[in-house]
C-alpha cells in the first residue's frame, strides 16, 4: 500500500480548507481555482486508494492473475475526474471572471501565510511520493506505478499553482488587485490540470490493454542470450511490480522449467515479481514455470 496516497488525502484536505478560506475572504478567481484543484486532488486520491485496496485481491477462477489491474482502472477514473472537475470548472470560472472583470479584495498577510503553509505541505507530500517511486531515476523505471506517479504529478502541478497564486498576491501588493491577471492564472491552472489528466489517462489506458514492460523484456532477453537461448521475450504487466513472461524460443530448451525458475529469480533482483514464465518452442512444444 502506498503511504504517499494516504498522506496526500490528509494534507490536501487541510490545503483545500486553507485555500477555501482565502477565496472566501478575497473572492480571487485564482484562489477559487486552487481550492477546486485541492478538492479534486482529495477525491482523486481517494479513488487511487480504492484501486490499491481492490487491487490486492488474490487470484481466483475468474481472475487467474489476480486483480492488480484494478489499480490502473481506478487511476484512469481519477484522471478523467481531474479533467472534468479540476480542468473544466477552473477554465469556466476563469473565463467568466475575465469577462465579468469583477473586483477582488487584496491578499492579506494571513492569506499569504496560508498559501506558504499549503506550499510546505505540498512539498512534503511531493518528496514522500518521489522517494516512494525511487527518486528521479525511478520515474522512468517505475512508470507502471501509476498510483504514486499520479500523486507525484498532482503535487507538482499543485506546487506550481501555489507559486502562481503567490505571484498574483505579489502583484496585488505592488500594483493593487488585477482581476484580469487573477482570472488568466486561473485559466492557466485549469489547462495544466487538463494536460496532466490527459497524460495519466493515456498511460493507464495503455496498461489496461495488456501492455508489456520493456525493461523486463530487455533484462530477460539479455539473460537468456547469455545462456545461448535464442528467441523473443514479451512480458504482460499485471500490477505496478508484477508481470508474467512469455518466451518464444527458436529451439528446444533443456530443463525449461528450471531455466524459467532461474529467470524469475534473476528478474526479482530488479524489483519485479514474475508470477510465471511461459515457453513456446519452434517445434510446437510449450511449458510453464509457475
Amino acid at each position: 500500500m502506498s503511504s504517499s496516497v494516504s498522506i496526500s488525502i490528509a494534507t490536501n484536505t487541510a490545503i483545500a480548507a486553507a485555500k477555501g478560506f482565502g477565496w472566501f475572504v478575497t473572492g480571487s478567481p485564482t484562489l477559487f481555482a486552487e481550492t477546486v484543484h485541492s478538492l479534486a486532488d482529495v477525491g482523486n486520491q481517494i479513488l487511487l486508494k480504492v484501486g490499491e485496496v481492490r487491487g490486492r485481491g488474490a487470484p481466483d477462477d475468474a481472475h487467474p492473475f489476480g486483480r492488480g489491474q484494478e489499480k490502473f482502472f481506478w487511476a484512469l477514473v481519477s484522471a478523467v475526474s481531474v479533467f472534468f472537475i479540476g480542468c473544466a470548472i477552473n477554465i469556466y470560472h476563469g473565463i467568466h471572471a475575465l469577462l465579468a472583470n469583477q473586483p477582488v479584495e487584496p491578499f492579506t498577510p494571513l492569506i499569504v501565510g496560508l498559501l506558504v503553509f499549503a506550499f510546505a505541505l505540498e512539498l512534503w507530500t511531493f518528496n514522500v511520493a518521489l522517494k516512494e517511486i525511487g527518486g528521479w531515476t525511478g520515474l522512468r523505471e517505475n512508470r507502471t506505478n501509476t498510483t504514486v506517479l499520479a500523486v507525484l504529478l498532482e503535487d507538482a502541478v499543485a506546487l506550481f499553482g501555489i507559486l502562481l497564486t503567490l505571484v498574483v498576491a505579489g502583484i496585488s501588493y505592488v500594483w493593487g488587485p488585477r482581476p484580469e491577471i487573477d482570472a488568466t492564472v486561473a485559466i492557466f491552472v485549469g489547462v495544466l490540470l487538463g494536460a496532466m489528466a490527459v497524460f495519466l489517462a493515456a498511460l493507464n489506458r495503455r496498461l489496461l490493454i495488456d501492455a508489456s514492460d520493456p525493461a523486463i523484456d530487455r533484462a530477460a532477453l539479455d539473460w537468456l542470450t547469455s545462456r545461448d537461448i535464442r528467441g523473443t521475450v514479451n512480458s504482460l504487466v499485471l500490477d505496478d511490480n508484477r508481470a508474467v513472461v512469455f518466451v518464444r524460443a527458436r529451439h528446444e530448451v533443456r530443463d525449461s522449467f528450471k531455466v524459467g525458475e532461474a529467470l524469475k529469480a534473476q528478474l526479482a533482483t530488479t524489483g519485479k515479481t514474475i508470477d510465471a514464465v511461459y515457453w513456446k518452442f519452434a517445434t510446437g512444444g510449450s511449458g510453464k514455470a509457475p
